[in-house]
């Protein structure tokens, strides 16, 4: 299902969240329901509640992580969009569960786009809001902890199947770079090769050490490489 993005006047409509709603889908997840009561009313006084039509785009990969999402009702599919064209769904998320939590607390931006499945309600918990509250109370930090172990977790079992995937292309678009005495330079900055290849800086900085750590190239200075071509023959083989 292809995701369409809503002007600004209609995206996510906001309307006054119900504290019962709310706390109802709080204490049906394991990130609220080891918190206090009074600590989830605190968190429920800083969610703001969205509406969605299905087909709505909610944030895209890359967006600045400017908080996370509380499913209310209705379901909202997480996914990232292949170089193909294609988009590839990694989580549906449901009544009571969370997304974009984990990129709430780095410094990049969305690791993945999220649109609703169905007609859909959320709670977006603002970032600032979160972070201020969190470092006042350990019990929330000791909660946000765990949770983003097990999202770690989660989708590091997903980037190792991406990982795969993008290491075959990279290892072709390496063996068609031109050669001086031997060597071969990268003729565009990282970001700029992520973009073409479809992925993202932090893929590619991880493909690039993957080819290293296999003896499929070697660094000498910051992009300039050595290439073991046969290997790398292989690897943009599939083998």
């Amino acid at each position: 299902m292809k995701s369409h993005k809503p002007s600004e006047r209609k995206r996510g409509r906001k309307k006054p969240p119900s504290p019962e709603v709310l706390l109802a889908s709080m204490r049906g997840y394991p990130f609220f329901e080891a918190l206090p009561e009074e600590l989830n009313r605190r968190l429920a006084a800083l969610a703001v509640a969205r509406n969605w039509k299905a087909g709505d785009l909610i944030f895209s990969r890359g967006d600045k992580a400017s908080g996370f999402h509380l499913v209310g009702g209705g379901k909202v599919r997480i996914f990232v969009s292949e170089p193909s064209g294609k988009e590839r769904t990694l989580k549906i998320a449901a009544e009571g569960e969370l997304f974009g939590e984990a990129a709430v607390f780095q410094r990049q931006g969305y690791p993945a786009s999220s649109a609703a499945l169905t007609a859909a309600l959320t709670f977006f918990f603002p970032k600032d809001a979160m972070l201020s509250l969190i470092g006042e109370n350990p019990e929330l930090a000791f909660a946000t902890i765990g949770v983003l172990s097990a999202r770690l977790q989660h989708f590091a079992g997903l980037l190792e199947g991406s990982l795969k995937e993008l290491l075959p292309r990279l290892a072709g678009y390496l063996l068609e770079l031109p050669e001086e005495n031997g060597r071969c330079r990268l003729p565009i900055k990282k970001a700029e090769l992520a973009r073409h290849l479809g992925v993202t800086a932090e893929s590619i900085s991880r493909a690039l050490g993957e080819l290293k750590v296999s003896g499929l190239i070697r660094e000498e200075v910051a992009g300039a490489f050595i290439l073991n071509r046969r290997l790398l023959e292989e690897r943009a083989e599939g083998m």
